[in-house]
């Protein structure tokens, strides 16, 4: 399944430096794309003019859509709400790297409300269309409702997404793309429209690892200085998975939907067969954070606190009701208590990832299913507010680990479920082991196969 022609970054890389292309004509041709596609798929709040010139750099001729939660010079913020936020109008440190490294921003995608949300659905603002049910509307994940539509639509190489429970991974699940979660604190965050400070993380989509690899050398503090040496030592000196030690958290596959655990299990059966060692873990506090995120994990406590204050009554009295009910009980009362009680949240996510550390040293990465379920229709979850929060709760039943176990995470596309959708493999890693995270699941890649392997190809440019 294809909507337009694509061109890697590599490639893109090659032809503008070897004189076959010009960036700006890549990226005029990209712009060609998100035109053609916007109508029906609705990924963008807005978008941006063609250049007439392109600055040099590694991602010269690349372009980068942009969720509307960061701020981009030239751009409004909405965040995902009826109401722009004026001070979120200037580009913050990641969106500077790569427009710096030449990279050209075609234009903001939606966000669910304030990113408070894992199915992509916002009232105020379309909501983008999955592009692999023609049949129906089905919800393309959330909070980064847009980023996986904007890829598909052949408008850009690199989505900026967000994710705080899961809203990178989600939307690349359902949607059939890579995504990428860095550990809390990694990235800067100046800029972003915050959810909740001591979880949120600024993350990456692609079609695939291999674009992916490009754009993290860029924006990964530790690698942005000289990019192109990561790059390098990534791609000739590749991980090898003979040998290597894959945790399989087999509590995450219960209760997975339309032969979601099966398929995945298939994919992780393909790198056994190229010498991958499998090994079942028994994974702490699965139930313990499940119970946290459910209760509102830090997002209910800290997100008020930006929203409620005097100057953001506007934005306050227009929220969503499925924004709103995640914190509409909390009392003045406990407004006062919020300090302490994310203190004490805190203690409990330092716990948590103690645990998964040293459960993560007997293995080179765990992994199990992205997501427990395909999209839903978005009939069905706008039908009631049961069906919604049902099927919310369980998209970001997997993803939300990672979040409240301070770890890092990918998502890769490995085929279709039994419903003819998407599903994701997730890899997590321990905090900070980003680098280690984008090579082995470029390597992960490399064997069972890219969006691109999996969901087919045409000769529409």
């Amino acid at each position: 399944m294809r909507l337009a022609a694509f061109f890697s970054i590599v490639d893109i890389h090659k032809k503008v430096l070897g004189g076959a292309a010009h960036a700006t004509d890549l990226i005029h041709q990209a712009h060609a794309h998100l035109a053609r596609h916007e109508p029906r798929l609705q990924a963008f709040r807005a978008i941006g003019a063609p250049p007439s010139t392109v600055q040099k750099g590694l991602l010269s001729g690349v372009s980068v859509s942009v969720k509307d939660l960061y701020g981009v010079t030239g751009f409004d913020t909405f965040a995902g709400s009826p109401l722009a936020l004026s001070e979120f109008n200037t580009s913050g440190t990641l969106v500077t790297r790569l427009t710096d490294a030449g990279a050209h921003v075609c234009g903001k995608t939606h966000t669910v409300e304030f990113a408070f949300g894992g199915l992509g659905t916002n009232p105020h603002w379309p909501v983008p269309v999955n592009p692999f049910d023609t049949q129906m509307h089905r919800v393309p994940g959330g909070s980064s409702s847009g980023a996986p539509v904007s890829l598909w639509m052949g408008a850009c190489q690199l989505a900026l997404g967000s994710d705080t429970s899961g809203s990178v991974r989600v939307p690349a699940a359902f949607c059939g793309t890579f995504g990428l979660k860095t550990s809390v604190g990694r990235w800067e965050k100046d800029g972003i429209v915050p959810l909740s400070p001591s979880i949120d993380t600024a993350g990456l989509l692609a079609l695939t690892a291999a674009d992916a690899l490009w754009g993290f050398a860029v924006l990964d503090p530790a690698t942005s200085e000289n990019p192109k040496a990561f790059i390098e030592q990534s791609t000739t000196t590749p991980k090898s998975l003979k040998g290597a030690r894959i945790g399989v958290i087999t509590a995450l596959f219960e209760g997975c939907e339309g032969g979601i655990d099966t398929h995945v299990l298939a994919a992780l059966a393909q790198l056994e067969a190229q010498g991958a060692i499998l090994i079942d873990l028994d994974w702490p506090y699965l139930e313990e954070t499940y119970d946290l995120f459910s209760q509102g994990g830090f997002s209910a406590l800290e997100f008020p606190a930006f929203i409620r204050s005097k100057e953001r009554k506007p934005w306050f009295d227009q929220l969503a009701p499925s924004t709103k009910m995640r914190f509409a009980h909390l009392t003045d009362a406990d407004m006062h208590d919020a300090p302490a009680r994310i203190a004490q949240k805190s203690a409990l996510i330092n716990t948590f990832n103690q645990a998964a550390e040293e459960v993560l040293k007997s293995v080179d990465f765990a992994v199990c299913p992205t997501c427990p379920i395909s999209a839903p229709t978005l009939a069905y979850v706008e039908n009631s507010m049961q069906h919604y929060k049902e099927r919310n709760l369980k998209a970001l039943r997997n993803t939300q680990v990672a979040n409240l176990q301070h770890l890092c995470a990918t998502t890769l596309p490995c085929g279709l479920d039994d419903y003819n959708m998407p599903l994701g493999l997730q890899i997590m890693m321990g905090h900070d082991q980003d680098q280690q995270l984008i090579r082995w699941s470029v390597a992960v890649e490399a064997i069972i196969g890219d969006a691109l392997h999996h969901y087919g190809k045409n000769d529409d440019t």
